[in-house]
């Protein structure tokens, strides 16, 4: 019975700690100082302390397991996300609260069916799912990123193509881009709008653009960029230049085609030798098997 009562309030005091970190409280002062100009006035407890030093080690440190601040602050720009980068750091902690409470019970469920686990195990065990939580949490927004990049690029040489032929046309590059961010859906359109709303508030249409690359950080995106920058100062026809820049977005294209082929051919191997193989084999000698067992 006592390490039930101490399991449930251990459980207790989990749960607290996961409503603490992902509905934090604010007071009123705290609400209307940015519009006084007064600071904070609030005083926080011990578990906002103890909670924002796990934080620190785990975000901020060389050796944190998790990934920096401006990795995160990037990740979230490019996959579009409608989190602010405190907000996915408490999503982060209750994902790897939730990790560590499931392997709280696994081991509490083990060691009360009589089944012995060793001290370090276990702790090895919980402190392991903390640390994996968090760190699913970051492989997700990552890997959104990378996939709305991968869009983004993929998007990229039929929008210069569409861009050519504006300009082609006679229509200059802002008009061309207001018409492509109207008639088009997309990431990258998505993208060019924001540009536009730049534009429209007073930045130029060179400094939107390379703002806008070094938030995607992809490289096709940067040399088209590039290119319309140095074209736009010297001159350069925009039209030969958009249609060279296509044409490489495409070769970029099929390049990361080849390169991802090349990873995948040992994962393309796993269903020949474990699956075709097996099955052919098992097929070519089951006749003679059965001509076997019979004689």
């Amino acid at each position: 019975m006592s390490g039930v009562f101490v399991g449930a309030i251990f459980g207790i005091g989990l749960v607290l700690l996961i409503s603490l970190a992902t509905h934090p409280r604010v007071g009123m002062a705290d609400r209307i100082s940015p519009f006084v100009g007064k600071g904070s006035t609030n005083t926080y407890g011990y578990t906002h302390k103890f909670l924002g030093v796990i934080n620190r080690c785990l975000t901020t440190k060389t050796w944190s397991p998790w990934s920096k601040n401006f990795d995160v602050s990037k990740w979230l720009r490019q996959s579009e996300s409608d989190l602010s980068l405190s907000g996915f750091r408490r999503k982060q902690l209750s994902f790897a609260a939730l990790a560590m409470m499931a392997a709280i019970v696994w081991t509490l469920l083990r060691l009360g069916s009589g089944k012995g686990l060793s001290p370090l195990i276990a702790f090895v065990l919980v402190f392991g799912a903390f640390i994996g939580g968090g760190w699913y949490a970051k492989w997700a927004l990552e890997s959104k990123a990378k996939r709305r990049r991968q869009d983004i690029e993929e998007q990229l040489p039929a929008v210069l193509d569409l861009l050519a032929f504006a300009v082609s046309a006679g229509e200059p590059v802002l008009v061309a881009l207001r018409r492509i961010s109207k008639s088009c859906s997309g990431p990258l359109v998505t993208e060019l709008g924001k540009v536009l709303d730049s534009v429209n508030s007073g930045e130029g249409l060179v400094a939107a653009l390379n703002h806008m690359s070094n938030q995607i950080d992809s490289q096709p995106l940067g040399r088209v960029t590039h290119s319309l920058e140095l074209a736009l100062e010297r001159g350069t026809p925009l039209a030969q230049v958009l249609r060279a820049q296509a044409s490489d977005a495409r070769a970029h294209q099929v390049r990361m085609l080849l390169v991802l082929a090349g990873h995948k051919e040992t994962s393309m191997m796993i269903p020949v030798v474990f699956l075709i193989l097996p099955m052919i084999v098992a097929v070519a000698l089951y006749p003679g098997l059965i001509a076997l067992k019979v004689l």
